[in-house]
Protein backbone atom coordinates (compact mmCIF):
# COMPACT_ATOMS: atom_id res chain seq x y z
CA UNK A 1 0.00 0.00 0.00
CA UNK A 2 2.42 2.44 0.46
CA UNK A 3 4.10 1.70 -2.53
CA UNK A 4 0.63 2.76 -4.40
CA UNK A 5 0.25 6.00 -2.67
CA UNK A 6 3.96 6.94 -3.51
CA UNK A 7 3.74 6.55 -6.64
CA UNK A 8 0.23 8.00 -7.52
CA UNK A 9 2.06 10.85 -5.80
CA UNK A 10 5.00 11.03 -8.04
CA UNK A 11 2.57 10.84 -10.34
CA UNK A 12 0.37 13.89 -9.27
CA UNK A 13 3.73 15.93 -8.84
CA UNK A 14 4.61 14.96 -12.67
CA UNK A 15 1.04 16.06 -13.79
CA UNK A 16 1.33 18.92 -11.24
CA UNK A 17 4.57 20.34 -12.79
CA UNK A 18 4.21 19.60 -16.71
CA UNK A 19 0.80 21.88 -16.51
CA UNK A 20 3.03 24.56 -14.10
CA UNK A 21 6.06 24.70 -17.12
CA UNK A 22 2.73 24.39 -19.83
CA UNK A 23 1.34 27.85 -18.69
CA UNK A 24 4.60 29.46 -17.68
CA UNK A 25 5.14 29.04 -21.40
CA UNK A 26 1.37 30.47 -21.89
CA UNK A 27 1.94 33.66 -20.13
CA UNK A 28 5.49 34.24 -22.00
CA UNK A 29 4.05 34.32 -24.90
CA UNK A 30 1.23 36.34 -23.71
CA UNK A 31 3.81 38.94 -22.35
CA UNK A 32 5.48 38.98 -25.27
CA UNK A 33 2.36 39.57 -27.49
CA UNK A 34 1.39 42.34 -25.33
CA UNK A 35 5.20 44.21 -25.62
CA UNK A 36 5.18 43.63 -29.32
CA UNK A 37 5.26 47.06 -31.34
CA UNK A 38 2.55 46.46 -33.02
CA UNK A 39 0.60 45.85 -30.36
CA UNK A 40 1.87 49.18 -28.05
CA UNK A 41 1.55 50.99 -31.12
CA UNK A 42 -2.22 49.70 -31.89
CA UNK A 43 -2.92 50.65 -27.82
CA UNK A 44 -1.95 53.36 -28.57
CA UNK A 45 -3.83 54.52 -31.70
CA UNK A 46 -6.73 52.83 -29.44
CA UNK A 47 -6.39 55.68 -26.88
CA UNK A 48 -5.96 58.31 -29.25
CA UNK A 49 -8.93 57.69 -31.07
CA UNK A 50 -11.02 57.17 -27.66
CA UNK A 51 -9.57 60.01 -26.21
CA UNK A 52 -10.46 62.33 -29.59
CA UNK A 53 -14.27 61.64 -29.15
CA UNK A 54 -14.01 62.10 -25.34
CA UNK A 55 -12.74 65.68 -26.53
CA UNK A 56 -15.03 66.10 -29.07
CA UNK A 57 -18.02 65.00 -26.42
CA UNK A 58 -17.22 67.70 -24.24
CA UNK A 59 -17.35 70.48 -26.50
CA UNK A 60 -20.80 70.06 -27.21
CA UNK A 61 -21.99 68.13 -23.31
CA UNK A 62 -21.14 69.73 -19.82
CA UNK A 63 -21.22 67.22 -16.94
CA UNK A 64 -24.35 66.64 -15.72
CA UNK A 65 -26.33 67.49 -18.93
CA UNK A 66 -28.45 64.98 -19.86
CA UNK A 67 -28.21 63.24 -23.51
CA UNK A 68 -29.73 60.60 -25.29
CA UNK A 69 -27.62 58.02 -26.66
CA UNK A 70 -28.38 57.20 -30.88
CA UNK A 71 -27.04 55.37 -33.67
CA UNK A 72 -25.82 51.98 -34.81
CA UNK A 73 -24.66 49.21 -31.84
CA UNK A 74 -20.83 49.86 -33.09
CA UNK A 75 -21.13 53.54 -32.66
CA UNK A 76 -23.08 53.76 -28.85
CA UNK A 77 -20.16 51.10 -27.84
CA UNK A 78 -17.77 53.52 -28.83
CA UNK A 79 -19.34 56.82 -27.31
CA UNK A 80 -19.38 54.74 -24.40
CA UNK A 81 -15.94 54.06 -23.87
CA UNK A 82 -15.25 57.18 -24.80
CA UNK A 83 -17.26 59.29 -22.35
CA UNK A 84 -19.02 56.06 -20.36
CA UNK A 85 -17.72 57.36 -17.39
CA UNK A 86 -18.97 61.03 -17.25
CA UNK A 87 -21.73 61.66 -19.47
CA UNK A 88 -25.18 61.23 -18.11
CA UNK A 89 -28.12 59.14 -20.58
CA UNK A 90 -31.42 61.12 -20.01
CA UNK A 91 -33.77 58.79 -18.11
CA UNK A 92 -36.54 60.14 -20.62
CA UNK A 93 -36.22 61.28 -24.45
CA UNK A 94 -37.84 64.26 -23.40
CA UNK A 95 -35.56 65.33 -20.36
CA UNK A 96 -32.74 65.45 -22.86
CA UNK A 97 -30.57 68.13 -23.96
CA UNK A 98 -30.33 66.33 -27.48
CA UNK A 99 -29.36 63.37 -29.16
CA UNK A 100 -25.65 62.42 -28.97
CA UNK A 101 -24.25 60.40 -32.29
CA UNK A 102 -20.79 59.40 -33.85
CA UNK A 103 -21.20 60.03 -37.52
CA UNK A 104 -18.77 57.71 -39.83
CA UNK A 105 -17.16 58.44 -43.06
CA UNK A 106 -16.57 62.10 -42.49
CA UNK A 107 -13.74 63.45 -44.43
CA UNK A 108 -11.49 66.80 -43.51
CA UNK A 109 -10.05 67.35 -40.35
CA UNK A 110 -10.89 67.78 -37.01
CA UNK A 111 -11.99 63.89 -37.31
CA UNK A 112 -10.91 61.09 -35.02
CA UNK A 113 -9.92 58.60 -37.50
CA UNK A 114 -12.86 59.74 -40.22
CA UNK A 115 -15.43 59.80 -37.20
CA UNK A 116 -17.27 63.09 -35.52
CA UNK A 117 -19.14 63.45 -32.26
CA UNK A 118 -22.68 65.36 -33.27
CA UNK A 119 -25.60 66.51 -30.88
CA UNK A 120 -28.89 66.91 -32.90
CA UNK A 121 -30.58 69.37 -29.90
CA UNK A 122 -34.14 68.85 -29.22
CA UNK A 123 -35.18 72.44 -28.68
CA UNK A 124 -32.54 74.94 -31.05
CA UNK A 125 -29.57 76.42 -28.72
CA UNK A 126 -28.89 79.91 -30.63
CA UNK A 127 -30.60 78.88 -33.96
CA UNK A 128 -28.17 75.73 -34.06
CA UNK A 129 -29.63 72.39 -34.06
CA UNK A 130 -26.94 70.12 -34.90
CA UNK A 131 -23.69 70.60 -33.71
CA UNK A 132 -20.12 68.94 -34.50
CA UNK A 133 -17.95 68.38 -31.73
CA UNK A 134 -14.44 70.09 -31.98
CA UNK A 135 -11.14 70.12 -30.48
CA UNK A 136 -9.33 67.00 -31.05
CA UNK A 137 -8.49 64.84 -33.64
CA UNK A 138 -6.67 61.35 -35.23
CA UNK A 139 -5.38 61.04 -38.97
CA UNK A 140 -6.90 57.83 -40.61
CA UNK A 141 -10.49 56.49 -41.35
CA UNK A 142 -12.10 54.08 -39.55
CA UNK A 143 -11.79 52.95 -35.36
CA UNK A 144 -8.82 51.77 -34.65
CA UNK A 145 -8.10 47.66 -34.61
CA UNK A 146 -9.59 45.62 -31.95
CA UNK A 147 -6.32 44.19 -29.51
CA UNK A 148 -5.11 40.63 -29.53
CA UNK A 149 -6.74 38.38 -27.38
Amino acid sequence: MPVLAACVGLVMTIVVMATMGIQAVRGELTVNVQRDRLTVHEAALDNAFYHCIEVQVRSLVGPGQPVELEGNVGDVINLLKAVGSWVTVAHSYAAALGVLTLTDNVHGPETCRGNVAQIRYLHPRNGVVVRTGTGSSVPGTGPPPAPPL
